[in-house]
């Protein structure tokens, strides 16, 4: 698709710079980089970056020789490290190596008598660690200090059993121990080990140099240090928190990146969405499975929020779930939104971004559990108020066989011609309703709005609004002299399910505008 070199309204760089320098200024975090994130059509990865805070704090003030941070600070990205596992786990799935609803215990014997079920239960799959329907205990403080754990303690930890929270396949539980097990399946089935995988497979090709697993893949010259609140009741005194080992649980949280790399990472999932991704390179993981990964699996229940809370504006209902190392939601405003956040030692982070569009926000902070997620869900909706033209989605095009359709049901509406509607109808359409009553429902709807078959003769095709490659609606704004409350005419086609598609419905109607 062409691209585009997109300009930002400086009214959103601005207030989105002051958001996060206001949350540095106010303790809310030790320090941010943040990146706005372009959309499918966008020549640039980075459309604009920002950074507040500096590298180190002690008592609450910058580190003796402590930086500022900027665009090459390398921060743990934390749980969105999910994403990577998940996208290894596909690959090797495509190529034949492993089954979705093959059993753990399959790839990874150690784990065959971890999981507490009963004898009706069906057994721990990838597609249930993948999906967090495992009932696996969530496990975000304790699992949090387990990055360093060997395969054989963790070969301990399983033969030591497993507890529950409820049966597999039943709800979602978020379970970083489940993502662990994927990072054994992947040593096992490779004969390699998650992190030189995911390295091999994604980091390498896709460029992503300044990503890496510990402080030797990393360039620590650019290292944000991890922060937490000091024991004593100051809310600005932030202190380092000491880096742990890379082990099996870093296959759930262990990387470490900068916002230009995690915004490759973003488009290059968001590509799946793209009107072109057929289109786009194959090679590292298809387009069909990286949409896979952005498909609700496991929906998660969600509590009402208080106005405000989380990013959100106050009243908004929104669906949410998880895929498969991402999650999954649905607003009023944005639409369908792909995210995954971070929480770790030291660290706090967030990507998400427009299904749609393919625009987004990166944020990395460091300190534990900073707000990188209500951030950046207010500098999304910023973007989306201060420039929408971002977000518009590439128009859906009616197929065809539709457009010659739509051509001749609006020639019978105009003339009632049997030999269109002999030519054009499907065997339903004079069984559900008459011709003669398609005639007079047209009559009444024209009474109602004050138009006339005048009206009706001057509508084109290209007039229709386009709801799907089958399926059109044209409106028609009544003649009511200004006044609101006139019904339009409203006209609704859509074509059966063949590919030579007949119409299957046409039906004239008058509405009155909300």
């Amino acid at each position: 698709m062409p691209t585009r070199t997109t300009a930002l309204p400086q009214s959103a760089l601005t207030e989105i710079t002051a958001l996060f320098d206001d949350a540095v200024a106010q303790h809310r975090t030790s320090g941010v980089t943040w990146a706005i994130v372009g959309g499918h059509g966008d020549a640039q990865a980075v459309l604009a970056h920002g950074a507040a805070g500096h590298h180190e704090l002690l008592d609450g003030s910058p580190a003796p020789g402590s930086s500022p941070l900027d665009r090459a600070t390398v921060s743990r990205i934390a749980s969105m490290t999910k994403s990577f596992t998940a996208a290894t786990i596909l690959a090797l799935r495509d190529e034949g190596a492993v089954r979705l609803d093959d059993p753990v215990a399959q790839y990874v014997p150690e784990a065959a008598d971890a999981f507490e079920v009963a004898s009706d239960d069906p057994r721990i799959t990838l597609r249930h660690l993948l999906t967090m329907g495992a009932g696996l205990v969530t496990d975000n403080p304790w699992g949090d200090r387990q990055e360093a754990m060997t395969p054989e303690q963790f070969a301990d930890t399983l033969a030591g059993g497993l507890g529950h929270v409820h049966r597999p396949d039943t709800g979602f539980e978020y379970s970083n121990t489940g993502f662990a097990l994927l990072g054994r399946v992947i040593d096992e089935v490779t004969g390699s080990d998650y992190a030189g995988e995911i390295r091999r497979r994604f980091l390498d090709p896709l460029g992503l140099e300044a990503t890496g697993w510990s402080a030797e893949e990393i360039d620590t010259a650019h290292l944000a240090t991890g922060h937490r609140l000091g024991d004593r009741a100051d809310a600005t005194r932030f202190e380092p928190v000491p880096l742990d080992a890379p082990g099996v649980y870093g296959a759930m949280a262990g990387l470490f990146s900068t916002v230009d790399d995690v915004a490759t990472w973003m488009r290059f999932l968001a590509a799946a969405d793209a009107p072109d991704a057929a289109d786009r390179d194959q090679e590292l993981l298809s387009t069909a499975s990286r949409r896979e990964m952005q498909q609700l699996k496991r929906h998660h229940p969600l509590r009402a929020l208080p106005a405000g809370e989380d990013g959100h504006s106050p009243g908004f209902d929104r669906i949410r779930g998880y895929g498969f190392g991402l999650v999954v939601e649905q607003f009023p405003d944005l639409g369908d939104v792909i995210s995954h956040s971070g929480g770790y030692p030291g660290y706090g982070s967030f990507m998400v971004w427009s299904r749609a569009s393919g625009v987004g926000i990166v944020a990395l902070a460091n300190s534990k559990y900073a707000p990188a997620v209500p951030l950046s869900m207010q500098a999304l909706r910023i973007l989306q108020r201060e420039s929408p033209a971002l977000f518009t989605p590439a128009p859906t095009t009616a197929a065809p066989r539709t457009l010659e359709a739509a051509d001749g049901a609006l020639t019978w509406l105009r003339t009632a011609d049997d030999a269109v509607a002999d030519a054009w109808f499907a065997d339903n359409m004079d069984l559900d309703t008459s011709r003669t009553e398609r005639r007079r429902r047209l009559e009444t709807a024209l009474v109602a709005t004050g138009l006339t078959k005048e009206s009706v003769a001057a509508l084109r095709v290209e007039d229709a609004t386009v709801l799907s490659r089958a399926q059109l609606r044209w409106v028609l704004p009544g003649s009511g002299k200004g006044e609101a409350s006139t019904p339009s005419l409203r006209i609704d086609l859509l074509m059966d399910p063949r590919r030579e598609a007949l119409i299957q419905s046409l039906d004239t109607t008058a509405v009155v505008p909300r």
